[in-house]
């Protein structure tokens, strides 16, 4: 099974650099990296082209910065991927080095995957950001809970790789896991089938939920784990939200349509 990560992303190079290194380290590196590029200067095509010289096999699709086009530049990526399944992140995620292989032992044409993160806080993101502490570190999940009582990071529960026979019981446990989730796989037909994101949704917001829900109107179902798939998210100022994504989201339930209009292939003008 091919599996490939497309990756968004916006100018912040030192971050990106970061999660690029995780890539680097993954237990499993049986997969290609797509940087979706929501219209970056040069810096980032100049920091990819770098990791092009590493064992990545990296490629940057890149469009005009017109406002953030988020749901765009991913369609173009799916449109241009050839693998079967396709794991859809941020370039501010660290990934843990079980990433990949985590994704490739839940991939289902049945399900999508919800993965989970560790949020960074100011601190130790700056840490990672000057060099003063390697992500290494993040992967221990004794300093990890230790950073946790400092109020340094939140969610470290989430990272901490269970035992697989435990699994089941903490599935139990935390039913409600995958709404929380900060990375999401399925397969590239499934996509397909609902057309990708929809580009309607222009400004931060709800182009993922959207996906999920037309997922679901076609048999998927979620499924995700504490300790797997696993991500560390670097802390940074929020994006405003689009106001009117939830209205719009809305609506596009009421009216029912699960292949989009507005997405990887466009409806002819009549």
């Amino acid at each position: 099974m091919k599996i490939e990560v497309i990756m968004s992303a916006y100018n912040n190079v030192r971050d990106l650099e970061l999660v690029l290194d995780g890539y680097l380290n993954q237990l499993d590196n049986d997969f290609s990296l797509c940087i979706a590029d929501d219209g970056s200067t040069h810096e980032v095509a100049d920091l990819i082209q770098k990791y092009s010289q590493t064992n990545l096999t990296i490629r940057h699709i890149w469009h005009e910065d017109l406002g953030f086009r988020r749901a765009a530049i991913l369609n173009k990526a799916i449109k241009s991927s050839t693998a079967d399944h396709i794991i859809f992140t941020d370039s501010d995620c660290i990934p843990s080095p079980h990433f990949v292989a985590d994704h490739r032992k839940f991939a289902s044409t049945e399900h999508y995957t919800v993965g989970i993160r560790v949020y960074l806080k100011p601190y130790l993101s700056n840490c990672f950001r000057n060099g003063s502490l390697t992500p290494s570190r993040l992967f221990n999940g004794f300093w990890l809970l230790s950073q946790s009582l400092k109020e340094r990071v939140s969610k470290p529960e989430q990272a901490l790789r269970y035992p697989d026979f435990i699994l089941p019981i903490i599935n139990k446990l935390k039913p409600d896991l995958t709404i929380f989730g900060s990375n999401i796989a399925m397969s590239l037909d499934s996509l397909l089938k609902v057309n990708g994101l929809d580009e309607d949704f222009e400004g931060w917001g709800y182009e993922d939920t959207d996906l999920l829900w037309r997922l679901e109107q076609i048999g998927l179902t979620s499924q995700g784990s504490l300790g797997r798939c696993c991500q560390y998210h670097l802390d940074h100022k929020e994006n405003a939200p689009n106001p009117h994504a939830f209205n719009l989201f809305k609506q596009k339930q009421e009216d029912g349509k699960i292949h989009c209009d507005n997405g990887i292939n466009k409806k002819a003008s009549d």
